[in-house]
């Protein structure tokens, strides 16, 4: 922990690191180099009038109602550019979160399905969980006023404390003479908090003020990636220091040591910096909240000292300000998980900053404001005449107060003593000049009344929407200005930010939190492979500018694969090639492009009665059983023929035998019986 600064910056405290290809600086000469560069960009972006143009597209947006310049007239307010401003970037957020996400995944061959459903969830979630449309539109909104948007990203990891609800006791099993039923007590249908402490972890991005951030004045492109440096300057409170102390490579002061600085009396504000100064005598009528560096409540430790943070490609210099005057190194070593993305309204040549609106149609509503209250002052003398009256040598010494009810004495013809005076009437070339003000800034935006901001431009009677052709003509030449904005913000931040992301989660995500988060957003019974899922190469389309329908014609496309599938030919051909049809992959993307996002299972599995029952409603196993009942019949029958014969067969086998056994007993009565006497031979 360093608190002064090196007399220079020499070979005495710098070297070489040949493993990392870079140049490190002692905690001396870092903190040299920190409040060098921090007052050298800050004058170079006043000594441009950069802050100048700041504040006056900020005058111009608010248009306050007081007489601090009178060029612009503002005792008339004109909200043009207001207007502008607020329609471009609500069409711009419609435009690019067309839906939820924000951006189609295109595997690479031999991605699993899973995969791609499982990184879509995961990155809705963490696009929730970053409040990142909130964060996007605030940096939309300050790039159309001030021409420049910049967003700071990073990766956090942190312990959390949540509280859930248990009962205080089990309930109690009853055996019943059906079964064993639990009965509730008192205590089981009592509950009672319990905390517990969790792992987070997860990116973040969040929009930065333009007036917070310096840029390397040698920036030549609206990209800050391009920038040799940049310094970001913030005042965190106790529980941000705190919360860096966890923070690997930080060296927070201890927290006696802290404690003094926060309770400290400041007489006086530490100075913010020039860019971020506003004027006293603007504060008055330019609705902001306080300045960064004042106190904003009366516990000392939510006021906290200047935090100044300067990275380059390779290393991260944090130093904290108190009073101004007393620095302290926090943190001097590699850059960590983190950085800055950044993109312009219009570009500038040989510039980092953009023009914004506040730039490019604030002047016309100068025109517009200034000529606005002319007229009206013209106008006025027609409600408020001036009259005039003859003077005789009894007139009046002074002037009578007009109220309309009042009777003036003449002494002259009444037609020649008293008149009132004639005024010139307004040029018509004054509205037609106002009128071609709002054109023009309409013109320079891309604002089209019709297409843009719902309402038809006043004096304009053709529109050339008569046709569908004129309709889709107009509002391309409306949108062609809009490209130019949203594509760079594609380019520049949104796709980088999803590649990033996707590299984050990978490097430093836990399986645990991967896990969780996928049970809550497909389904507990879901499960991926961490490593495939860590290792998978994917390809990130956003669905905003010329992307706009992509998802629409991928929604449109999946009924004609079903037409396909239902193509008894084709399916025989894929067949014969050995393979199949993924319906269930089919329906999960059918109903993710229907916006029945990952948790509806519109499928579940069968029990095992419910397979054997449909089982036997398919036609093979209505064949079959018809087949078996056939079979049963014919054996049946056969059984019955067989029996029927057996039975013959048993009759004709009984008969046989008792033929056969009658015949032995005569057979046997003939060879050993008497022989019998002959008539008359019985005894008398």
């Amino acid at each position: 922990m360093s608190t002064a600064p090196a007399p220079a910056i020499d070979r005495t405290n710098v070297r070489y690191n040949a493993a990392t290809s870079s140049w490190e600086f002692d905690d001396e000469s870092a903190l040299k180099l920190v409040v060098d560069d921090l007052a050298d960009t800050d004058a170079w972006m006043n000594l441009t009038q950069w802050a100048s143009n700041w504040t006056q597209a900020d005058m111009l947006l608010q248009s306050p109602t007081s007489r601090f310049d009178s060029i612009a007239k503002m005792s008339v307010p004109k909200f043009t550019l207001s207007n502008t401003v607020a329609t471009l970037a609500s069409k711009i957020m419609l435009g690019m979160f067309y839906d939820d996400p924000p951006m189609v995944l295109r595997p690479r061959p031999g991605t699993d399905n899973d995969i791609v459903r499982a990184k879509t969830a995961l990155f809705s979630y963490q696009f929730d969980q970053m409040n990142f449309m909130e964060e996007v539109e605030e940096g939309v909104s300050q790039m159309a006023l001030l021409g420049t948007g910049i967003w700071k990203w990073g990766f956090k990891k942190y312990k959390k404390k949540t509280v859930t609800y248990k009962s205080k006791a089990n309930p109690v099993p009853v055996d019943t003479p059906f079964k064993t039923e639990q009965v509730h007590t008192p205590d089981s249908m009592d509950f009672e908090e319990v905390t517990e402490e969790k792992d987070v972890a997860h990116p973040w991005f969040k929009q930065c003020d333009l007036r917070t951030v310096r840029v390397a004045k040698s920036t030549r492109r609206g990209d800050i990636r391009k920038a040799k440096f940049v310094i970001y300057t913030d005042y965190p409170t106790w529980d941000d220091l705190e919360e860096l102390r966890q923070q690997e490579g930080y060296d927070i002061p201890d927290r006696d040591e802290l404690e003094e600085f926060f309770l400290r009396k400041k007489s006086t504000p530490p100075g913010d910096n020039l860019t971020m100064t506003m004027p006293e005598n603007m504060r008055g009528y330019l609705q902001h909240a306080v300045p960064r560096n004042y106190q904003s409540t009366a516990d000392p430790f939510e006021n906290g000292p200047e935090l100044v943070e300067r990275m380059d490609k390779n290393r991260l210099i944090v130093v904290l300000r108190f009073g101004g005057e007393h620095n302290v190194l926090i943190y001097n070593g590699p850059k960590p998980d983190m950085g800055y993305y950044s993109c312009n309204w219009r570009n500038l040549p040989d510039a980092f900053y953009g023009q914004g609106l506040g730039q490019l149609i604030g002047y016309e509503q100068m025109v517009e404001q200034g000529t606005t209250a002319l007229a009206l002052g013209m106008l006025a003398y027609g409600l408020q005449p001036l009259g005039v009256r003859k003077k005789g040598y009894n007139a009046i010494s002074q002037d009578v107060l007009w109220d309309g009810s009042n009777i003036l004495n003449v002494e002259d013809d009444v037609e020649k003593a008293f008149k009132w005076m004639e005024y010139p009437t307004v040029p018509a070339e004054a509205w037609q000049f106002i009128m071609q003000a709002k054109a023009d800034s309409a013109e320079t935006s891309g604002a089209n009344q019709q297409t843009s901001m719902g309402a038809g431009a006043s004096g304009i009677k053709t529109t050339g929407m008569r046709s569908g052709t004129g309709a889709a003509l107009v509002g391309q030449a409306s949108a062609s200005r809009l490209d130019g904005p949203v594509e760079r913000f594609i380019r520049q931040v949104f796709i980088p930010w999803i590649y990033q992301m996707d590299e984050l989660n990978n490097k430093l995500l836990p399986t645990q939190i991967l896990n969780e988060v996928l049970g809550e957003e497909i389904g507990q019974e879901f499960k991926v492979d961490h490593i495939k899922f860590r290792n998978a190469k994917i390809e990130y389309e956003v669905l905003a500018g010329a992307h706009l329908g992509a998802k629409k014609e991928m929604a449109q496309f999946m009924p004609f694969v079903m037409q396909l599938v239902n193509n008894p030919t084709l399916m025989e051909q894929a067949a014969e090639s050995g393979l199949k049809f993924n319906f269930k992959g089919w329906f999960d993307t059918f109903s993710d492009l229907a916006g029945h996002k990952f948790a509806q299972n519109f499928f579940v599995p069968m029990q095992p009665q419910e397979q054997k029952q449909k089982l036997m409603q398919t036609p093979a196993a209505i064949q079959a059983a018809k087949a078996q009942q056939s079979q049963q019949a014919e054996i049946q029958k056969f059984q019955q023929q067989q029996q029927l014969l057996d039975q013959e067969q048993l009759g004709k086998g009984a008969n046989e035998a008792q033929r056969l056994i009658l015949e032995k007993v005569l057979d046997s009565n003939e060879v050993e019986g008497e022989p019998g006497g002959g008539f008359g031979d019985a005894p008398q």
